[in-house]
């Protein structure tokens, strides 16, 4: 054999060893992708591309310079009705009568007005024309429909002082007449509370009457009679 011929034979021999090495490498890589498969029960999952990595830079605005939107991006949540001081609970005794403001009279005419009744009397001021010797004198508005013009509550030192001031009123205006004061006439005497005085007073009919044990004297006076004396039977007592 020529010396060709045998490095003809030698390569074909390498070249056929190459092949059988590149078949068997193939066979055992399908091997495995299949018993890869039978394990995960399917064809293998491809990997998952890389997730791309996104960088962002802000800047932090100045707080004196900051723009409407860039301060809204902070929040602060909005209170409840419960956590917002601004929202009044309600009122867990239903009452009805109006609130009274803060008193900025004197302390005896503010004492005198916690006394009222607010569903009787209302708008209170220092009265234009107190009477001599009281403690404190105030105009409140009737909230009632009854007297003329607004009626006068006066507070004194003592029971006495009241029904003083009370009576008189009779020996200024008394004119001999005597009767009822649900008619309309003149009357002196009493009630369940202290003292009564129905007198006519020009072209006012006038009634007056004191709280005895808490030194109170009220008086007030309408065109006719008998609507002055309705006001009067529906008014509440006073407070201590």
């Amino acid at each position: 054999m020529s010396r060709r011929s045998a490095q003809g034979a030698r390569t074909s021999w390498r070249e056929r060893v190459h092949w059988e090495m590149v078949g068997a490498l193939a066979g055992i890589g399908g091997l495995i992708a299949a018993l890869a498969a039978l394990r995960t029960g399917g064809e293998p999952n491809p990997p998952a591309p890389p997730t791309p990595t996104v960088t962002v830079t802000a800047s932090i605005p100045d707080t004196e310079s900051a723009t409407p939107s860039s301060r809204s991006r902070s929040r602060t949540p909005k209170p409840t009705a419960e956590e917002d001081p601004s929202t009044e609970p309600p009122d867990p005794t239903g009452s009805t009568e109006p609130a009274r403001s803060a008193c900025v009279m004197t302390p005896g005419e503010c004492r005198l007005e916690e006394m009222l009744g607010s569903a009787d009397l209302r708008n209170c001021r220092p009265a234009a024309r107190p009477p001599a010797g009281a403690v404190a004198a105030l105009d409140c508005a009737a909230v009632r429909s009854g007297p003329g013009h607004d009626p006068m509550i006066v507070l004194f030192r003592s029971d006495t002082d009241a029904e003083t001031w009370v009576e008189s009123y009779w020996w200024a205006l008394h004119d001999g007449r005597g009767g009822n004061c649900a008619t309309g006439a003149e009357y002196k005497g009493t009630w369940v509370r202290g003292k009564l005085l129905c007198t006519i007073n020009g072209p006012y009919y006038a009634m007056s009457w004191t709280y005895t044990g808490q030194s109170v004297a009220m008086t007030a006076e309408a065109w006719t009679p008998q609507p002055l004396y309705a006001w009067w039977q529906g008014l509440s007592l006073l407070s201590d």
